[in-house]
């Protein structure tokens, strides 16, 4: 019994540490930890997206996050490593869990926000993303809003070794929002998966090798004159270089969808305090993410969809 006991203590202490170290370095995009025990004492490695808000100016802050482990839960001298998350952080569930739930706080559309990150998960090479959004999105009633993509296992043995889970939450002035997002890793290999090999083809047999041609005797080169020589290099030197045009993400204004009928700059306005600056950004939303805008009706909605590609097209024809 005292080794069960010994096991539900250090699971608890465990646990204990990564919800103090959430805390601690909200911000810095918090990936998850690992605890190790060493002759010399204890190793806590740590997975961060931007390591310079852990270490802090000359090592204080995790000279002060050592400190702190050491007192309040009694490790015996820990030693905190960190870790860069680097281009694996679009994949790691709990990092793109506290990114969603900033956006929120910096006032995107939750619909916004939850297909930007599925997108963004998705084009990292996920197998298979979720994305549970809920809290009081639209109103004051609780409602939950799910994006899922791909291949996604919700239980049993397989969810627990393929699938990645972070959760954070977003404090707005409505209310506080719960964020929860799933990835399965690129690397997975569901049970039901089969390879098959396929027998191969003996290899022919070697043929003899075949007689060398005698190579052609060099041509001789004559060298121009220097007169000539000096005339090709000046008129090098004065032709002018090729201009190459750069391709260049092009994003229409906002103000150029009073073009279309029926719409004023009081429908831009509302755009505008939607925090969506551009056409492009208009076209990729449906029906539902326009009417969801505080203003924007429903004859408004359907006529924007119907004229915006349009709009488009002729800016792109007529611009430079």
């Amino acid at each position: 019994m005292a080794n069960e006991r010994k096991f539900i203590r250090e699971n608890a202490k465990r646990s204990l540490i990564k919800r103090f170290l959430v805390k601690e370095i909200e911000g810095a995009g918090f990936g998850g930890m690992s605890i190790q025990r060493t002759p010399i004492g204890t190793r806590v490695n740590i997975l961060v997206e931007r390591p310079g808000m852990v270490i802090g100016k000359s090592g204080a802050k995790i000279r002060e996050l050592t400190e702190s482990i050491r007192t309040k839960f009694n490790v015996d001298n820990p030693q905190i490593e960190i870790q860069e998350a680097g281009s694996s952080a679009s994949l790691n569930a709990q990092i793109m869990a506290e990114k969603l739930a900033e956006a929120l706080e910096r006032g995107w559309h939750f619909r916004r926000a939850g297909h930007s990150t599925v997108r963004r998960i998705m084009q990292s090479g996920a197998k298979g993303c979720q994305v549970i959004i809920s809290g009081k999105l639209t109103g004051e009633r609780h409602r939950t809003e799910k994006f899922t993509e791909g291949h996604v296992k919700y239980c049993g043995e397989t969810a627990k070794q393929i699938m990645d889970i972070g959760f954070a939450v977003a404090k707005l002035k409505p209310g506080v929002l719960g964020v929860k997002v799933r990835i399965m890793r690129p690397d997975a290999r569901l049970p039901d998966e089969i390879k098959v090999l396929m027998p191969q083809a003996p290899a022919p047999a070697p043929a003899a090798p075949a007689a060398a041609p005698e190579a052609p005797a060099p041509a001789e080169t004559v060298a121009p004159a220097p007169e000539v020589a000096a005339e090709l290099k000046k008129e090098a030197e004065e032709k002018p270089p090729v201009e190459t045009d750069m391709d260049v993400d092009k994003k229409t204004p906002i103000s150029e969808i009073t073009k279309i009928p029926g719409i004023g700059p009081s429908i831009v306005k509302k755009f505008e305090a939607a925090k969506i600056s551009s056409l492009e950004e208009i076209m990729s939303m449906d029906l539902d993410d326009l009417l969801a805008i505080e203003g924007i009706g429903q004859k408004t909605a359907e006529n924007l969809i119907k004229h915006l590609k349009k709009l488009i097209e002729e800016g792109d024809v007529n611009g430079p």
